[in-house]
């Protein structure tokens, strides 16, 4: 007697499985005793019925993913559900500069020079032209050489728009441009069309001090990447009457193709009717996109935690991702957690997207204008630029000639790409680590071809010098230093310099005893050692304190400390940044004969050393 089943297992999602339960449901029934499902046009049935079933759990799947920021992929849903978490994802972010403009031999004689707000200056970034605009105007007196000298002027990238609202009801009010940096926008009110008296609406993010005539304006992002403007009710924050015009205006960013313009030619109004030169004091930085999705997946929970107050070292980090889109990574650290220690203070160390570290217009914003209001009153937050650590790989990579057409120059192309793109992914950040494992994994994996690779790194740290003065250079690394005893100039050594009133080269590396040592290579290629402890190597600890060194000048182009650490796996602390070099790395494709089953080729296996 055949065994029956009536009931339909409802668990499975995947479409060949459902039609399978339905059509095990239905040989359980008695009228369908024998029934020969393949054959015939009840399967076709099945096959709409398992469809149907598998699309319903499709979708209702998507769909509950789409409720819970954790687990949401458009970014309209993201946003929304941000919103509830009272967070704003960061706008687009114009590229600012810095430069000083001098008049000189003006035609118009006067006292003082003025230059006008909005003033346009130009500059080309990949042979394509971008205009920047002065966001305040300045004025300044001659000076005793007969000279108008405007000094740290901020100019701004961006198309300057403007766009007006009559007030109606049930009114909404967009501003209808993509790429809209929400930090240049200005919000002004008039009674009416003709009246002369605007008045000036300020964004707010929080509700404290709020009063019902308190003219502020709040902002949200809708679909398609556009931003609403919304105004108070009356209760929180003053109401509009219909027949108020609302004015916009704004810049539109070009995102990050300006950053690093460096020339710029002033297209302005004439100033005194005189030809004007100018002069860049600060690259231009900052332009960016707005917040990506997972930025906002990750800031939105902690902003909310850090109720717009900067508290903690995750309540910095929060605020500073939110408004300061360009940084790419944050560090904050109490003053207590320093070396040495200084009490009362934040450290905080930001590494913007493109480039090592921020501007100095770039870190009077993030002090002035994101943590100045947010900061408790006792503690003063000091922003210091980050620390590179630059790894110095060199790796022989081994490969198996027959399972590959590719030529060893084009697999030690493959495998460069692979450990840059480890570089990218993995460091380059404050909480980044140089992990050897997955390191020597990634190049393994570069090329199905490749049987195995020895790989060795070293670290370097640049200095910038102080010339022709007795000056100290402390290299804390951190991770204990090696002490392998092998021959010097293996653990520890610097790039050539010149001493004052000497022209032969000078180096340093260590005795492997704990002491620095001065030296020059003499006629036989030999060390000569002039100051065998002019500084000390804590090999534990990591650190190597040079002191009193007195250079002149440089051999090569930098200054620089190489190292062998104990352990390959490299950590960071504070605001160190470990990151691959790209000029240093090193990589050798080796045909490795013996993989092929040649038992005598073992006799030409190329032997490499770990060593360096």
């Amino acid at each position: 007697m055949a065994t029956t089943n009536k009931r339909i297992k409802v668990a499975e999602l995947d479409f060949d499985t459902i039609k399978t339960n339905l059509k095990n449901f239905l040989r359980g029934q008695e009228e369908f005793t024998d029934y020969d499902f393949e054959g015939s046009a009840l399967s076709t049935l099945l096959d709409v019925l398992a469809y149907n079933t598998h699309y319903n759990n499709l979708y209702t799947n998507l769909s509950v993913n789409e409720m819970f920021l954790d687990s949401a992929s458009k970014r309209a849903n993201v946003v929304s559900l941000a919103k509830m978490l009272g967070y704003t994802p960061a706008s687009a972010r114009c590229a600012h500069a810095s430069v000083n403009l001098t008049v000189s031999n003006p035609t118009v004689q006067s006292e003082v020079a003025t230059l006008s707000t909005g003033q346009p200056f130009t500059t080309t970034v990949d042979g394509k032209e971008f205009t920047f605009y002065n966001k305040d105007s300045k004025t300044v007196s001659k000076n005793s050489a007969g000279k108008f000298v405007f000094e740290d002027i901020e100019i701004i990238e961006g198309k300057p728009l403007e766009f007006k609202y009559t007030v109606e009801s049930n009114q909404r009010y967009i501003i209808p441009n993509n790429n809209v940096d929400l930090d240049t926008l200005t919000v002004r009110v008039q009674e009416t069309q003709g009246s002369d008296l605007y008045r000036v609406f300020t964004r707010v993010d929080n509700l404290v001090d709020i009063t019902s005539i308190s003219r502020v304006y709040f902002i949200k992002e809708i679909d398609g990447g556009l931003y609403e403007i919304s105004f108070g009710d009356g209760i929180i924050g003053r109401q509009l009457s219909n027949g108020n015009i609302i004015t916009l205006n704004y810049h539109v960013s070009s995102l990050d193709e300006p950053n690093n313009a460096r020339a710029f030619s002033y297209g302005g109004n004439s100033v005194l009717g005189s030809n004007l030169a100018v002069t860049t004091t600060s690259v231009a930085a900052g332009g960016s996109s707005s917040e990506e999705i997972e930025s906002i997946k990750f800031n939105a929970p902690r902003l909310y935690a850090a109720q717009n107050r900067a508290v903690t070292p995750d309540d910095y980090k929060a605020i500073i991702l939110n408004k300061f889109p360009e940084a790419g990574s944050v560090a904050v650290w109490g003053g207590e957690n320093n070396n040495p220690p200084v009490y009362g203070k934040t450290y905080i160390s930001i590494k913007p997207k493109s480039a090592n570290k921020l501007t100095n217009l770039q870190k009077d914003f993030v002090k002035n204008n994101i943590l100045q209001q947010r900061n408790i009153v006792s503690i003063t937050p000091e922003i210091v630029d980050p620390e590179y650590f630059n790894i110095k790989v060199t790796t022989f990579v081994y490969y198996n000639e027959r399972e590959t057409t590719k030529t060893a120059s084009e697999i030690e192309t493959l495998v460069k790409q692979a450990i840059f793109d480890y570089d990218d992914t993995e460091l380059q950040k404050f909480d980044g680590i140089l992990r050897y494992s997955k390191l020597v994994g990634v190049i393994d994996d570069a090329d199905q071809s490749i049987v195995n690779n020895i790989t060795r790194i070293m670290v370097r740290k640049q200095f910038a010098p102080s010339y022709n003065i007795s000056a100290e250079y402390v290299l804390n690394l951190i991770n204990p230093i090696s002490q392998d005893g092998g021959k010097q100039g293996d653990v520890f050594g610097t790039t050539g310099f010149y001493l004052p009133g000497d022209s032969r080269v000078y180096y340093l590396d260590d005795d492997a005893k704990g002491n620095v040592r001065l030296y020059y290579i003499g006629s036989n290629f030999e060390r000569v050692v002039t100051n065998p402890t002019i500084g000390t190597i804590d090999y534990e600890a990591g650190v190597v304190t040079v002191r009193n060194l007195t250079i002149a000048s440089l051999e090569g182009p930098i200054f620089e400390m190489q190292v062998k650490p104990e352990s390959y796996d490299v950590v960071s602390a504070l605001n160190q940044l470990v990151q691959v070099s790209r000029d240093l790395t090193t990589v050798k494709a080796i045909a490795d004969k013996t993989i092929n089953g040649d038992l005598e080729a073992g006799y030409n296996y190329k032997f490499e050393s770990i060593r360096s």
